[in-house]
């Protein structure tokens, strides 16, 4: 967004400086003042977009050229000559004014960029405002005193409403903030730091809807932790956390960018492989218990797991497709456990190592 802003203003620049030059109203101030210009906000645009590690500096370069240029242009119509001043570079300043206060809000953070405003407004209108009640201004025409009054009440009242804005706008990102953080509290076991088991059947529901379509296969695999309650018991509640959040770790690393892996419940585990047939799945069940088994955990400890795949059908709910990873789940628990059992198959893909 900035670095569209800041080429916008680089178009404006030029579009305005040939039409002064056709016109020849191209005042002499403006025949460096726009070239400067237009090469510190092509400068800010280039850092932008080939040096992004130099964001900050591009900032304070596109803000001080904004904020530099009206004030010190409007002096320059205003104090160059010794005769009145030209009615179209006033005007044509004027216009331009409001723009230093908008690029410093938009460029800074707020307390910065009112700071900013205040420096310019004062440092604009306290020179003009001054300079209107003393003698050397007679050759100013009459309108020049009301107009700049009432251009010194409007330029606080643009402040103002920017300030408004700019506060709007914090809100806003503050309350966007507090609603991610609620969602990650709402999706996110507590302990393993992996999706609760509501964020994980959400996955489970559109996977489900693509299976329905015929888009792509997807299956399951049931996670069961074997004789967790002896770790419990022999090593207490900390030792069976800590187990957990060291399998959780494990289960991660044995895993694809596309599968997603959430704690079910208690010691259970289960890992959605989207566009994943029965026997990949099983595959994939097989390398995560293998990797387990050879891994020491929490204490030194090694555990072992029980695996039951199941892949989804069209005509499944969640709950079904669970449901037989779950029987096939038992099926591996009776099969002598450490090993992973693919729904229908008679025995379980890999024996007790």
């Amino acid at each position: 967004m900035l670095r569209g802003l800041l080429l916008a203003g680089c178009v404006a620049i030029v579009l305005i400086w040939l039409m002064e030059a056709l016109r020849g109203e191209l005042a002499p101030w403006d025949r460096w003042a726009y070239p400067a210009l237009l090469g510190a906000l092509a400068l800010c645009a280039g850092l932008l977009t080939w040096a992004p590690r130099h964001a900050d500096l591009a900032r304070v370069i596109a803000v001080a050229a904004f904020n530099a240029y009206p004030p010190l242009a409007l002096f320059q119509v205003l104090f160059g000559t010794d005769g009145p001043p030209d009615e179209y570079q006033l005007l044509s300043n004027l216009y331009w004014l409001p723009m230093a206060y908008g690029t410093a809000f938009i460029f800074l953070t707020m307390r910065a960029a009112l700071a900013l405003s205040a420096l310019v407004y004062a440092a604009t209108f306290g020179v003009i405002l001054w300079h209107l009640g003393r003698s050397e201004a007679a050759h100013w025409p009459a309108y020049l005193a009301p107009m700049m009054s009432n251009l010194a009440v409007a330029q606080v009242v643009y402040v103002v409403v920017l300030l408004s804005v700019s506060r709007l706008r914090a809100d806003f990102y503050r309350s966007q903030a507090k609603v991610e953080a609620m969602h990650q509290v709402a999706s996110t076991d507590p302990l393993t730091g992996l999706l609760n088991r509501r964020a994980l059947s959400d996955h489970l529901a559109a996977a489900r809807s693509l299976v329905q379509r015929g888009a792509q296969p997807m299956s399951v695999i049931l996670i069961d932790v074997d004789h967790f309650k002896q770790i419990n018991d022999q090593g207490g509640h900390a030792l069976g956390d800590q187990v957990l959040i060291d399998l959780a770790a494990g289960l991660q690393a044995q895993l694809r960018a596309s599968d997603r892996l959430g704690r079910w419940g208690g010691e259970e585990f289960l890992v959605m492989a989207p566009a994943t047939p029965r026997a990949p799945a099983g595959e994939l069940a097989e390398r995560i218990r293998r990797a387990i088994a050879e891994t020491p955990c929490a204490d030194g400890r090694r555990v072992t797991l029980s695996l039951g795949v199941a892949e989804c059908r069209p005509d499944d709910t969640i709950d079904a497709l669970v449901r037989r990873a779950d029987r096939a789940l038992y099926a591996a628990k009776a099969g002598g456990r450490n090993r992973a059992c693919i729904e229908g198959e008679l025995s379980p893909s890999a024996s007790s190592a």
